[in-house]
Formats: C-alpha cells, structure tokens, sequence
C-alpha cells in the first residue's frame, strides 16, 4: 500500500494558495503561508496501531491485510508498534507531510528469542512485548561487559549495509516530492544517548559517563557511526528531495532533563553535532529533532547544532509552554507539537479539544515557524473522534492571517 501513488499530485483546497511542500517550506523560513500546517500523530506521521485501526474504524476505511501483518512479520518492524498511514486518512486531514525510511530488507527474525519469549531485535535490544510498547527486558545486551573490546564486538550491533534495504526508496521519494508533498526522512534508530542506554542500560550507562568514560566513549562512538552509515544509505538515494530528515534522542523526562548540561555538551553534543553536520553535506532539507519530555534546558544547544525544527513539545512538562518558547526562541526553531496528549486528547471532548487546537495557534502560530501536532505520538486511549477534532479544528482555525 503506497502512501502516494505514481502520478498522484496533492489537492490544492478552496482558499487555499500551497502545495503541501510549498506551505511547509515557507513555515520552516518562518513566514506565514495560507495555513498552519499539521503533523499527523507526531514523530513525522505515526499513529500507535490501536488508535489508527479505531480511526479507521470509525471512519469507515476498510483494514489491509498488510497493515495488520507489520510485525513480527513484516519488513516494517518498530517497537512503537505503528503501521503505514492509509493515504485516505492523510487526505481526509490535509496532511502535508510524507514519511520515508530504511526499511528491513526480508521478513523481522529476531536475532535471539528466549525462553520468556523475549528476544534480541535487529537492533541489538533486548526486547519483550508489553501492552502499548515494545519494553525493555533485562538484563539489557551489553550491561555485563567491562571491557571495550567485548562491547564493539558484541554480535548484535546493527549492520546497516547486511541489515538494511534502500532499494526503491529514491523512486518513492521522487513520487512524493512531485506530488508536491513535504517528503520526511524519518530517523532509521534513535539517536547516540537513547540507543547507547537502551544497549547498555540507564543506570550503567549514567554511570559509565561519571566512572569509566572510556567505555561510554566507545559506546556512543559507535553508535554515532552506525547512524552516520544509515543516513548515508538513505540520502545518498532520497537527499534531493527532502523536506525535513528526522533525527531522535529523547533527551527529556516529565519534569527535567536526563543528564545536566555539562555532561551533555561532554558527550552528546558532540556526536549530534558530528551526526547534522554529515546531515546538511547530504540535503538541503532541514533538521528535525524528535526529543520528548521537559528539555528546555538544552534547547540552546539544540539551536547551536542546527537543529530546525523540534518535536514534540509536551504542554504538560514544566518550562514548555508554547507561548514562552516561541517568545524566546521562536525566531531561530521551528516548533512541532503542543496539543495536550497526556489529559485532553485522551480525555477531554471534541470541544475540548477544538479549545486546544485553538489555543496552541494562538500561542506559537502568527509569523510562521509553527506545525500543530500531538505532544507525542497517539496512544490507544485516544479515541477517534479526538484525532478527528484535532485535525478539523486545524483546517478551520488554522488560516493565516490568525484571526482567533
């Protein structure tokens, strides 16, 4: 199931004046087009499978045999569980964004499966099914290591050119970018702190940094490359039509940042740094963070690296109201997000929601540099009259000039 199909061109709508790619591109100039544009789901066009089938349900699309058959055997495996978006869904909300990845080149295999039935990923993770997630099982791969040697040669870290397929993608990519929508290169793996943690484990991995940085030296370098090869892969084939390339490093809880400022700009900044600059050698398109959580803290740094859009901005974290953050960097990031999705997506009403549609576009929208999207990416509670509620409201209130 194609996302756009050859020859299929984006729908200009009454009063309105862009293609999907046009508005985006004027939005990341941080200029006003005709409207705001939306994300759907969050994370460059992902819903969890639960609430994309009551969606489709509840819109009367019918279910592909392939969207349910995405894991674990199909090639499209993610442990957020998500699945392809129907191109009827992404109409019926004037969606202007289009993913694209790497993809798994033959069926997911787990490299190892354990009598629990857990099972090492083709990440090197060890994973468990949990009821929304893909958990973390322990002990996790590399958590018992005390030597450099043993971690690089761990048999199950990622083998991009073994492990990873980009046959066909610059002919996808060449479809969605003359159809006129703003094509997304989403992130292959998240990015040098979440993957080096989630191999070694959070604790051990802090702990590395503070007791034996030479071993979380080696783990992030590692991972930086392996990430630089799989961007490689991917925008030596799609780069001339990119819109936005996502990037990913959860670097945020619910109330603070993981690591202080110091061990950042130590650790991770440089990796991130090394890992965009390799980035913008290979596309004009710009730089899209996914970093959840209260990270207000190293937005700075995230301006400094170049980063130009962030994603997701949790409303309900403290030190990320929309309004601030535009009022203090507005003119150097785009902002993604802002729709409350821990309480009101869930919970609220369909006017509660058109409230909040409301209020994030009066907060961040006017003078552009703003794309309304879910605080994170859609759960199984949210019910789909919400998602529909949301995506109206946009289209409704979301017309420049702003006139709420």
């Amino acid at each position: 199931m194609e996302s756009v199909s050859r020859g299929q061109k984006a729908t200009i709508y009454p009063g309105e004046r862009y293609t999907p790619r046009e508005r985006v591109w004027k939005t990341l100039e941080h200029q006003e087009a005709d409207r705001v544009p939306a994300e759907l789901g969050g994370c460059l066009s992902f819903m969890m499978k639960q609430s994309y089938f009551n969606l489709k349900h509840y819109l009367h699309l019918p279910i592909f045999f392939k969207e349910i058959d995405y894991w674990p055997g199909g090639t499209h495996y993610t442990s957020f569980w998500t699945t392809p978006i129907d191109e009827r869904i992404y109409r019926r909300f004037r969606i202007d964004f289009r993913p694209i990845s790497i993809r798994f080149p033959r069926p997911f295999i787990p490299q190892k499966l354990f009598s629990d039935n857990s099972f090492i990923d083709e990440c090197g993770f060890h994973r468990k099914a949990g009821e929304t997630y893909l958990e973390f099982a322990n002990p996790y791969p590399l958590e018992r290591m005390e030597n450099i040697d043993e971690i690089i040669d761990d048999p199950y870290w990622p083998d991009p050119e073994k492990d990873r397929s980009v046959e066909g993608l610059d002919r996808k990519a060449k479809r969605i970018d003359e159809g006129g929508y703003a094509l997304c290169c989403v992130a292959p793996m998240g990015g040098v702190f979440e993957t080096s943690w989630q191999r070694r484990g959070f604790n051990k991995f802090v702990e590395d940094m503070y007791f034996r940085p030479k071993i979380a030296n080696a783990i992030l370098d590692k991972v930086k490359d392996v990430l630089i090869q799989m961007y490689g892969m991917m925008l030596d084939q799609i780069g001339d039509h990119c819109t936005l390339v996502g990037v990913a490093d959860d670097m945020g809880g619910q109330t603070s940042g993981f690591l202080n400022l110091d061990t950042y700009r130590k650790f991770i900044k440089p990796r991130h740094q090394e890992i965009y600059d390799f980035i913008r050698k290979k596309t004009a398109g710009k730089i899209y963070l996914h970093s959840c959580g209260n990270v207000d803290m190293y937005i700075n740094d995230f301006i400094e690296e170049g980063i130009d859009v962030l994603n997701p901005v949790q409303p309900e974290c403290p030190n990320m109201d929309l309004k601030d953050l535009k009022d203090k960097y507005g003119d150097k990031i785009t902002f993604c997000g802002g729709v409350n999705s821990q309480r009101v997506l869930p919970r609220g009403t369909p006017a509660d929601v058109k409230a909040e549609v409301i209020r994030v576009i009066q907060a961040a929208a006017n003078g552009g540099g703003f794309i309304v999207a879910p605080g994170h990416i859609i759960q199984p509670d949210v019910p789909p009259w919400n998602v529909c509620a949301l995506y109206d409201s946009v289209i409704k209130h979301g017309q420049y000039p702003i006139k709420l």
